[in-house]
């Protein structure tokens, strides 16, 4: 019979932060506080509900239709993502080993018998390329946080684990909707209980909790459920054609992958005097490629007028502890 139980490596520096969340819920504490990721502006404190939060516990375990788990936590535990699998473990009563945070964080196991991860897609591509032995063998792997880009190369050859997207935030206690990629699915499907529409920005209802939540997310609905194009202050004004980053940097992603690069970039914008804004690529390294054919491959999949003007290199692109991308515009 499962019963709750937490393990830590040697390195994990947030025992204290585990044990406290583990006494307030223990003594029935009803709010809960944690700081948001912060990529766009300060980190702000959200106060979470009990309610709210084993409501999402519940909600997760029945769409993943099994009750036996062993968490592996390599997320900050004071960030939703990391957070949430406390609280699953919590909810779940189940074993839960905390790793320090890491984009590679399979490199100092050996080997593991985990079931249920979840990872932020720069960590689980870390993990595909170096540690791909280890990622198959789990049962479920839950990636959020951020936008992942062409899954397909990576899914077809993971044959053991269900492999979901997951879209949420903070203020929702991760994930209301769900994405299953390895049966296929080609959009995001919200979970049981959750109402959702979009006015000019995606709104969240879930009356069970009594929570509304308006985003900041522009969607599209599309294949019964759906895809987010990105937020709404990222999107790039170009002479009146509205840019979403998002959607850019799929298909750079996929010249990248047609070239053999392998390099983290994202899409920005700057001020242009004619169209007002403009969407410019900065790259992380030195432009050890071929400029020009990336250029032509890139504008011929593209649709008119959405090509990144200038091309900028830099020996590091900043990222959040969550492995979330920092946008600076220029």
């Amino acid at each position: 019979m499962p019963v709750f139980n937490v393990h830590y490596s040697d390195d994990f520096d947030q025992k204290l932060y585990v044990e406290e969340v583990i006494r307030k819920w223990n003594q029935g504490d009803q709010e809960f506080h944690i700081y948001t990721s912060g990529t766009t502006n300060k980190p702000k404190k959200i106060t979470l509900s009990r309610e709210l939060l084993v409501w999402s516990a519940i909600t997760t375990q029945n769409k993943l239709d099994t009750t036996s788990h062993k968490i592996m936590c390599c997320l900050p535990v004071d960030k939703t993502g990391g957070f949430m699998q406390l609280i699953r473990a919590l909810v779940w009563d189940c074993e839960i080993h905390f790793f320090k945070p890491s984009n590679q964080p399979f490199i100092k196991i050996n080997n593991h018998s985990f079931t249920t991860i979840s990872l932020t897609p720069t960590q689980f591509k870390s993990s595909f390329e170096d540690s791909f032995e280890k990622l198959n063998k789990f049962q479920h792997i839950l990636i959020g946080g951020a936008a992942f880009n062409n899954p397909s190369i990576f899914i077809e050859r993971l044959k053991h684990p269900l492999i979901w997207y997951t879209y949420g935030m903070t203020e929702t206690a991760s994930h209301v909707a769900m994405q299953n990629l390895s049966r296929n699915e080609a959009s995001l499907k919200v979970l049981p209980g959750v109402n959702i529409r979009q006015n000019k920005t995606l709104e969240i209802h879930i009356p069970e909790v009594n929570l509304y939540f308006k985003t900041n997310d522009i969607v599209k609905f599309e294949n019964g459920g759906f895809i987010v194009l990105g937020r709404s202050d990222d999107v790039i004004n170009s002479g009146g054609i509205k840019i979403h980053p998002q959607q850019l940097e799929t298909t750079i992603e996929e010249v990248f992958e047609k070239m053999n690069l392998k390099k983290r970039f994202y899409i920005s914008k700057e001020k242009h005097d004619k169209y007002g804004e403009v969407p410019v690529l900065t790259i992380e390294g030195n432009p050890d490629f071929n400029q020009g054919e990336f250029t032509q491959i890139l504008t011929q999949q593209l649709p008119d007028y959405h090509a990144p003007k200038n091309i900028y290199f830099t020996p590091e692109i900043l990222s959040t502890d969550t492995g979330k991308v920092i946008r600076e515009a220029y």
